[in-house]
Parts: C-alpha cells; sequence; structure tokens
C-alpha cells in the first residue's frame, strides 16, 4: 500500500529523498515505485531496506508491503 508507506515517511519527519538517501537508492527510483501509476512492485529486498530504515514493526511492514 503506496499510500501507508507514503503516511509512515511522513509520520518520521522525513523526505522520500532522505529515504532513498538513507537506503542506498536512487530518489527517482523510489519515486517511480511510488508513483499512482507504476506497476513496478517493491523487491523484498527493497521492503526489507525500507522496513529496517523507517524501523517499521513486522506487522506494519505485512500491511504495507504484502497486504493485498
Amino acid at each position: 500500500n503506496k499510500n501507508l508507506l507514503k503516511a509512515e515517511i511522513i509520520t518520521k519527519g522525513m523526505t522520500i529523498g532522505q529515504l532513498a538517501e538513507g537506503i542506498g537508492v536512487k530518489e527517482s527510483a523510489l519515486y517511480s515505485r511510488l508513483s499512482r501509476s507504476s506497476e513496478k512492485p517493491f523487491t523484498l529486498e527493497l521492503a526489507s531496506k525500507v522496513s529496517s530504515y523507517l524501523a517499521l514493526s513486522p506487522e506494519r511492514a505485512f500491511e504495507i508491503f504484502l497486504k493485498p
């Protein structure tokens, strides 16, 4: 759920650019994945990096990345 992820980023007081830098990916790549029109899913590796960097609980990470 891209909207939940965006909310988490804002709640943590970050920008998408700061998150991208923190997890070692290009800002444009992260923006692309977060765009409403993007069909490209988050990889397990990227979801894990984001979850760790944002200190998401396992339940919240599941809700954002895996829940249908």
